[in-house]
């Protein structure tokens, strides 16, 4: 294997890795089950990465074919697992989907590879992970309205940016296999398909990663401010009853001075309550 996909291959590993990391932390804070699907996702790209490097060190055929029809089974179950976690940002994902999805990319190119067309498996598998990334990478267009209602223009921004690295990046990918390249670069040999290869691989999960923090930072500041225009407003309504009814009361005529006095204050800090929850409302 030559020096650049060995070090393409590393970089990735550690790419992938930051990316499980991410999603541990996420899950860890927000206990949200979206976080589940990214870090299967992740981790499973990790071990296509793993299996990428097996082949490098592999001197048995047999065991280098069988390293790369995983390399590839793996990769594209990891894309899908990771962009269907970042599509549940949009709409709710559908366990038995995924877990169906899973077996069919993982039988097809298996069943090929059993019957011996090696070549067929290993296209297979790339065929899928292309046709995955062009779908997850289409699917949020058609909620271009989620983006401008809650979503900051900078995560349009990155979605779109991802979007123009994917499409070039598969345009190129099937032009270099009609020229004969293998599946993976792992030539022994130099050559500008492997560098771009490794190149776009890097830098489309480098944009996943700030598209990925991009998309949860708006979310979560979207429920925040919900939350905050939720309570403030409750609060809000909780104060003005007990100002109507300090009022109401005051009104009465035999009360005593410190009956009064009471309610006036009662009356002042409930003043002083609603001007403090209008300045909730108003901060960004």
């Amino acid at each position: 294997m030559h020096i650049i996909a060995l070090f393409g291959i590393i970089i990735l590993i550690f790419l992938r890795a930051c990316g499980l990391v991410i999603s541990i932390e996420f899950l860890h804070d927000l206990k949200e089950s979206k976080f589940k699907i990214l870090i299967i996702g992740w981790i499973t790209w990790i071990l296509a990465g793993i299996f990428a490097l097996l082949i490098s060190i592999s001197e048995i055929q047999l065991l280098t074919d069988i390293f790369s029809l995983i390399n590839g089974v793996t990769g594209s179950i990891a894309i899908l697992f990771v962009m269907m976690g970042l599509y549940s940002y949009f709409q709710k994902i559908s366990r038995r989907l995924l877990l169906l999805s899973s077996i069919i990319l993982a039988f097809i190119p298996l069943t090929a590879f059993l019957l011996g067309f090696f070549s067929l498996a290993n296209n297979l598998t790339s065929m899928s992970l292309f046709l995955i990334s062009l779908i997850y990478t289409y699917l949020p267009l058609r909620k271009v309205g989620v983006f401008k209602k809650e979503l900051s223009i900078k995560s349009m921004y990155w979605y779109l940016t991802l979007a123009v690295f994917v499409y070039t990046f598969v345009i190129l990918y099937v032009i270099f296999i009609f020229q004969g390249y293998s599946f993976g670069f792992y030539s022994d040999e130099f050559s500008i398909p492997m560098f771009f290869n490794y190149f776009f691989g890097c830098l489309i999960t480098v944009v996943i990663l700030i598209y990925y923090i991009h998309l949860e930072y708006d979310i979560s500041k979207v429920q925040k401010y919900k939350l905050r225009d939720k309570y403030s407003h409750d609060l809000g309504n909780l104060v003005q009853v007990i100002y109507s009814a300090a009022i109401l009361t005051n009104v009465k005529e035999d009360l005593n001075k410190e009956k009064v006095e009471n309610l006036d204050l009662i009356q002042e800090k409930c003043e002083e309550a609603a001007k403090l929850i209008k300045d909730i409302k108003e901060t960004k």
